[in-house]
């Protein structure tokens, strides 16, 4: 049996809880961002069990409640103080009786209104970048185009880039080009999570902490955001996103510093 809509709540349990953290974090600062870390790491590990086929509700409960001890954050996994371990042990002991709400309530949830992830680990995850390294010659503990030296990779004729200010207000008109939400594309990238992992998504999101690219489920395109706020195109996707672009041409394949000129 699948139980997305099952996970898809607790998911969405998890972003409204680690916004909660967050917002308390800049509001007063200190330990209450291991409360984000905590949450924000549930949401990943969730998302893992998406189009995960489980025997029952029990068998489900019990991989998720495997989950709960796994962390990768060395401030969770290294907490500072007694306090740390106050909101942990309370944002799980919330989490779980959330858990148990969901689970007795199965047969009735209606669907929720959260984006769909599925976390790719183990052989898929491997094949997948296997995919990125051959066919975009990309790999996660390195800069892609255009931050690469020589202009690597040669073997990529059609790409150029823009700086992500130039793109930002084009950025809902790129996701209906490429068919989101209702087609499904990868990421792969930097992370702050240990297992290497890829990511079926129906979202394009901006530079979020690390390196991330994206490429259709043929990798017939990508599109690359960069530390360096620069956003490159390259493939199929490159006529379109050119003519998505043309008012921003004399801006192409040009490194600005935007923040400069506001």
């Amino acid at each position: 049996m699948i139980f997305n809509t099952v996970i898809d709540h607790l998911r969405q349990w998890c972003v409204n809880k680690a916004e909660y953290y967050l917002e308390r974090y800049k509001s007063y600062g200190g330990i209450e961002y291991v409360g984000y870390q905590v949450a924000y790491e549930l949401e990943f590990k969730l998302s893992t069990l998406i189009d995960k086929s489980f025997e029952n509700e029990e068998v489900l409960q019990k991989e998720i409640m495997d989950l709960i001890d796994v962390h990768y954050g060395p401030s969770v996994i290294k907490h500072a103080n007694r306090i740390a371990k106050r909101i942990i042990d309370k944002t799980n002991r919330e989490f779980c009786d959330y858990l148990k709400k969901v689970l007795s309530e199965n047969n009735t949830l209606t669907s929720v209104n959260i984006p769909y992830k599925r976390v790719i680990v183990g052989s898929e995850a491997a094949a997948l970048k296997d995919k990125f390294r051959l066919i975009w010659q990309y790999v996660n503990t390195a800069y892609w185009f255009p931050l690469i030296e020589d202009d690597k990779p040669i073997e990529i004729k059609d790409k150029f880039f823009i700086m992500f200010d130039r793109f930002e207000s084009y950025m809902m008109q790129m996701a209906q080009i490429i068919g989101l939400p209702h087609e499904h594309i990868y990421s792969y990238g930097e992370s702050i999570f240990r297992p290497e992992h890829c990511i079926e998504t129906s979202e394009l999101i901006e530079y979020g902490g690390g390196e991330t690219i994206y490429t259709d489920k043929n990798f017939s395109w990508a599109i690359y955001f960069s530390h360096e706020s620069t956003v490159s195109f390259a493939g199929s996707i490159v006529p379109k996103a050119q003519e998505l672009l043309l008012k921003e041409k004399s801006h192409w394949n040009k490194f600005e510093l935007m923040q400069n000129e506001k």
